[in-house]
């Protein structure tokens, strides 16, 4: 069987869909997975042991350079590769109206897709002959994952173990002095990732580092602070020096090793960003803090998972994401969350041994 997943951006977003390649070959373990993604998100989807060949698209590069000569040739060029082979079922995961044209080009009597409830831009209906709604307020994980359920009238749960991206010798490289460190570490190893892409969705430093403190004392353990801007590496720098005893800040890393490193750790502790979706992909158990956005909607599946939701002190409410998540002055849902409060959460769920691996 030849399978063809077009799911373009974000980053985030293809992680939640990295479930349907575990379903995929649980179900059909012969079976070929092919991927149209965006150029600058192709390498973490190449990493995928799952994944038999890369697709790359450039749309925001083509829709800056539409009148010129390259950007024709490099669309015809996609296209050719689309059709190289046909498909017997072709997922469209995104649900707009760019991945309609992928979805449009591909060779396919099976072209799946959401339905008019639920698809993002209209004109992808027109691509997809085989569309279906996911239930209401289900996590973003399983929503892609009912549409390829739903295509192959199958929905056995998967078994879902994790997985470790593929890394190159130079990832490897780079991964090796940090993994010496780890093996030496007696007590909870902890990956932090104080950041996020919106600053509505990050607790108060000093709420963090309340919480770290009292975590790091009652547990033994040594955290690890990632970053992924100059701001969140200023961040993660002035948390190790509060915790000078038990504390390194990492270098930044490709996706693909900072994933492998998830599996070194006992935990993942991160806010609604990047690294918690990473860390979903792992069997790493992770803690979270929501606010803007709804940790039932895309904190990662299981158990093993844990997120601690604040609360709108104005009374908004919201399914996803609050409409006020880039433009609240006070972010209050989340910056007025206090750290001993957090601590007693993330005790009570640690010490009930459900996150034990």
């Amino acid at each position: 069987m030849h399978i063809l997943i077009v799911k373009m951006s974000s980053l985030g977003d293809i992680i939640h869909a990295f479930p349907v390649l575990q379903y995929l070959k649980q179900s059909y373990p012969d079976a070929k997975i092919d991927w149209a993604v965006e150029q600058p998100f192709a390498e973490l989807v190449q990493a995928h042991p799952f994944v038999h060949r890369v697709l790359r698209v450039q749309t925001k590069k083509w829709r800056s350079q539409l009148f010129k000569k390259e950007t024709w040739k490099e669309m015809a060029a996609l296209r050719r590769e689309v059709q190289q082979y046909p498909y017997d079922v072709v997922l469209d995961l995104q649900g707009n109206t760019k991945s309609s044209l992928v979805t449009f080009c591909a060779k396919s009597a099976i072209k799946v897709g959401f339905g008019r409830a639920s698809v993002t831009e209209w004109p992808n209906l027109l691509a997809t002959n085989q569309r279906y709604n996911p239930p209401p307020n289900g996590n973003i994980r399983e929503d892609y994952l009912f549409l390829a359920q739903s295509a192959f009238g199958n929905f056995t749960p998967i078994q879902d173990a994790g997985v470790k991206l593929v890394l190159s010798i130079q990832e490897k490289e780079r991964l090796k002095p940090i993994t010496e460190q780890c093996q030496q570490i007696s007590g909870l190893k902890i990956l932090v990732c104080p950041g996020s892409i919106w600053t509505n969705k990050q607790l108060a430093t000093a709420t963090l580092q309340n919480f770290l403190n009292n975590v790091g004392k009652q547990y033994s353990a040594h955290f690890f602070f990632i970053w992924g801007s100059q701001e969140e590496k200023k961040i993660a720098e002035g948390l190790s020096v509060q915790l000078p005893q038990n504390s390194s800040v990492i270098d930044r890393l490709p996706l693909p090793a900072l994933q492998n490193l998830m599996t070194q750790m006992d935990l993942v502790m991160a806010m609604d960003s990047l690294p918690l979706h990473l860390a979903g992909t792992t069997s790493t158990p992770t803690y979270s803090v929501f606010g803007a956005s709804a940790a039932h909607k895309y904190k990662p599946v299981g158990t093993q998972h844990e997120a601690f939701q604040g609360t709108c002190p104005y009374g908004k409410s919201f399914k996803k994401r609050c409409d006020l998540l880039r433009t609240c002055k006070t972010g209050a849902c989340i910056k007025q969350l206090e750290g001993q409060e957090l601590f007693e959460h993330f005790s009570e769920w640690w010490n009930s041994g459900v996150a034990k691996r």
